[in-house]
């Protein structure tokens, strides 16, 4: 028996002030250490035995180098379906946006690899077609991770600009947006997690990872998420063609996000 995730998270007035003024908010203890080591157990053996075949990391290109990547978790394992459809995720959602209902989007294992490099700056809407200001990410490390790990760092403010560019994560993505940081002269706000601990950013906020310098395999865990009754957005890359086929259920720009795919995990 896995722990069960449904109790309430107590979300402050200084929570919901941080993440609309920043983009994100870092919260400590979303899941307790019994909690995230039994799903960690789970979650790794599925995400390692659905990682794609890889090249030695000096052989592959930026993307191939930041991290090992596999998607839609809940389809594999039950044990990782029970964990990103917690109703504890979408209640803290749902509190720091303020909506009435939250719906999953996708979920993916991100593992930095020891050696691995730089996750360039990125926006996540950029992959999203969500037609919502409100579209948030929960990034949850399975391991305690130090700085030297690389663990997920934001612009902070970013969000307030909105859609920056048709810029997919690239060593593009990371000189546009590196020189946006820069002359904005936003605060780059990050720090080291424990396990079990978890960000959750708005989906414009930029954010990117340093290189994992060290011998140990950086485990993290991401959930999206976004308002009940959210339309399908304009599909104008071929990155949000692929999103709305695979993790909208092939709804239609215009449509109601509310594929069977897309479950509510929390309403009010």
């Amino acid at each position: 028996m896995l722990p069960d995730l449904s109790s309430f998270y107590p979300i402050t007035q200084a929570h919901i002030s941080a993440f609309h003024h920043d983009g994100h908010v870092c919260l400590h203890g979303v899941c307790s250490p019994d909690e995230v080591a039994a799903y960690r157990e789970v979650i790794v053996r599925t995400a390692m035995a659905a990682f794609a075949p890889q090249k030695p990391i000096g052989g592959r290109d930026t993307y191939g180098k930041a991290f090992l990547q596999t998607l839609n978790l809940r389809y594999q394992d039950e044990g990782a379906k029970q964990f990103v459809l917690a109703r504890r995720f979408g209640q803290i959602v749902a509190d720091l946006t303020g909506v009435n209902a939250v719906r999953i989007y996708h979920e993916q294992a991100l593992f930095k690899e020891p050696g691995g490099g730089i996750t360039p700056w990125h926006q996540d809407q950029y992959y999203w077609p969500l037609d919502t200001d409100l579209a948030v990410g929960m990034w949850m490390p399975l391991v305690d991770v130090s700085m030297d790990m690389g663990p997920i760092c934001f612009a902070g403010g970013s969000h307030a600009d909105g859609f920056l560019g048709q810029l997919k994560i690239s060593d593009d993505s990371q000189e546009v947006f590196d020189n946006y940081v820069r002359e904005k002269n936003l605060p780059q706000q990050q720090q080291p997690m424990r396990a079990g601990d978890a960000t959750f950013h708005n989906a414009w906020t930029l954010h990117s990872a340093g290189p994992n310098t060290t011998s140990i395999l950086r485990e993290a865990m991401i959930v999206t998420f976004y308002p009940d009754g959210t339309r399908v957005a304009e599909c104008s890359n071929p990155s949000r063609v692929n999103d709305a086929e695979h993790f909208l259920g092939g709804r239609k720009e215009g449509e109601i996000a509310d594929s069977k795919m897309n479950t509510i995990v929390y309403t009010r």
